[in-house]
């Protein structure tokens, strides 16, 4: 694979179960499970708006099956499933940091312009600026960016294709 994907990955599988949280398995997010079918609903769909796809089920009176083609006949009553029906995405649920996730959240992470993720201590900051050569600690910048979800998608476009995932993105 091409990029710098595959780091964030590398990360994840090198990251020392000690930084993940008890009742977590890294194996959730580097195998995940496969959709049932292709006509499955998106895993990232986050709003109704966002499916793009349209459902349908029986004009008649059966209940309980839908689908996605309006070619398709209902078992019950073997008539065209062609009513529209609205997909109801779930409320959006708010977990507090220490709730929910894959990581302690008492551990601070750094993350490299190459996806590489680290845990990030005091010496491993030291390594870091030795390894870049900084004489001048002064010389360093801050800067804070917002994560919406085009940020999100630039950042995998360009995880897919460069070196310098968040230079190219931020700067």
């Amino acid at each position: 694979m091409e990029g710098s994907l595959p780091n964030l990955y590398k990360s994840l599988e090198n990251l020392n179960d000690t930084y993940i949280l008890p009742d977590q398995n890294k194996d959730t997010f580097l195998k995940p499970a496969a959709p049932v079918s292709s006509s499955s609903v998106p895993l990232l769909a986050l709003t109704d708006a966002q499916i793009g796809k349209k459902f349908y089920t029986c004009p008649g009176h059966c209940f309980g099956h839908v689908t996605d083609d309006p070619r398709a006949a209902c078992p019950s009553c073997s008539r065209k499933m062609t009513l529209n029906v609205a997909y109801v995405a779930p409320p959006a649920v708010q977990v507090a940091a220490e709730d929910g996730g894959l990581v302690k959240g008492v551990v601070t992470y750094m993350v490299m312009d190459d996806l590489v993720v680290k845990p990030m201590s005091t010496i491993s900051s030291i390594a870091l600026l030795n390894k870049f050569n900084v004489k001048e600690v002064g010389a360093l910048e801050e800067k804070v960016v917002t994560l919406g979800m085009n940020e999100a998608i630039m950042l995998l476009k360009t995880s897919l294709q460069s070196k310098k995932v968040l230079t190219e993105v931020f700067c």
